[in-house]
């Protein structure tokens, strides 16, 4: 999948980035109008219009049904970043095209007719937005899109009228957690219009220390501005990120490389784990191997398994129903089978 290779260092704790872009088709009511009859009439015309995209656009994908796939599934599909949770809990009819390394997806009758994502490793949202315009381009060669020439393209929500358009860049921010003007830097960097959320909690309760980087803003701004505004925070955020780990290495390298090699001690041997400390494990170990105080044979492999040790995940791959002490013990032979060797 494409989160398997996540790479990072002192000075680069970028995690991933995405472009999701939301349209409608000017011909057709907003998917909330829809009967279900219409719906799946939209879905099939659509599914079937596109159907040559894999050959035509060089993409291998597959075309499903929400409401075919499971519960655990879907909600496995949320915690890979596919769908959101509004997606994930939808139980009117939905289509999704989906390629084989989840980086691209196409979400077809959701909030809008279309929700077009892209998602990669790092930092490379204009790689991402030169990626989705071409799918783009090529969906609206086959649909005329709502478009005003003031507003621009016409959304269900009010927020996403505009350009349509969602950035985000996920950075891993250990340090910053822990430091005590973090907070105030999360509200200052507000005034850029950007919004910034912990993937798994807020503040120092976001466990895994991940943090998301946004635009909520869409309309009267273009594209190019909204991906430099992102970007720019995100940098900043990078910068303060690598100040904070370079004094650590320097005043508390030993203490900083205990606690990496006690939370590699953990996640090897431990026979139970809540979704919390294995969150918290991980990213201790995925800081202290970015700074080069461990080293590890499967380093890349910290962020997938931070996706993997989601319960639904871990659901989907026992195949049956689990008590949560049932799961707490999957979790850490998971962990065990994948976390690799020392160095």
């Amino acid at each position: 999948m494409w989160y398997d290779n996540v790479s990072l260092n002192t000075d680069y704790n970028y995690i991933s980035s995405r472009i999701r872009l939301a349209r409608n088709f000017d011909n057709a009511l907003f998917p909330s109008k829809l009967s279900d009859t219409e719906a799946k009439k939209l879905i099939d015309n659509t599914i079937g219009e596109l159907s040559n995209i894999s050959t035509d656009l060089g993409i291998h994908t597959n075309a499903d049904i929400l409401d075919r796939i499971s519960e655990i599934e879907r909600m496995s599909m949320y915690d890979r970043k596919v769908l959101n949770l509004t997606l994930a809990k939808k139980k009117t009819p939905t289509g999704i095209i989906l390629n084989d390394n989840e980086d691209i997806s196409i979400v077809i009758n959701g909030d809008d007719h279309i929700r077009l994502q892209t998602l990669s490793v790092g930092i490379s949202l204009y790689e991402l937005l030169e990626k989705a315009n071409k799918i783009d381009d090529y969906i609206n060669e086959h649909f005329e899109y709502a478009f005003n020439e003031k507003y621009g393209y016409l959304t269900t929500y009010p927020t996403n009228i505009g350009t349509g358009m969602r950035a985000a860049i996920v950075l891993h921010l250990p340090a910053s957690t822990q430091s005590k003007g973090f907070s105030k830097l999360i509200s200052s960097v507000g005034r850029f219009g950007v919004a910034i959320k912990g993937l798994h909690g807020e503040g120092r309760e976001n466990h895994g220390a991940l943090f998301e980087i946004s635009n909520p803003k869409t309309l009267g701004i273009s594209e190019r501005e909204i991906l430099d505004t992102v970007i720019k925070v995100a940098n900043q955020l990078n910068a303060n990120e690598r100040k904070l780990r370079e004094s650590l290495i320097i005043e508390k390298r030993l203490e900083k490389q205990d606690e990496a090699y006690k939370s590699f001690g953990v996640l090897k041997y431990a026979r139970k784990l809540s979704l919390k400390d294995a969150l918290s494990f991980l990213s201790s170990l995925m800081a202290g191997s970015a700074d080069g105080l461990i080293d590890l044979t499967n380093e890349s492999k910290l962020y997938s398994m931070m996706i993997g040790v989601q319960s639904s995940n871990l659901l989907k791959m026992a195949g049956r129903p689990l008590s949560e002490d049932e799961i707490d013990e999957i979790r850490a032979k998971y962990i065990r089978d994948n976390i690799g060797e020392l160095l």
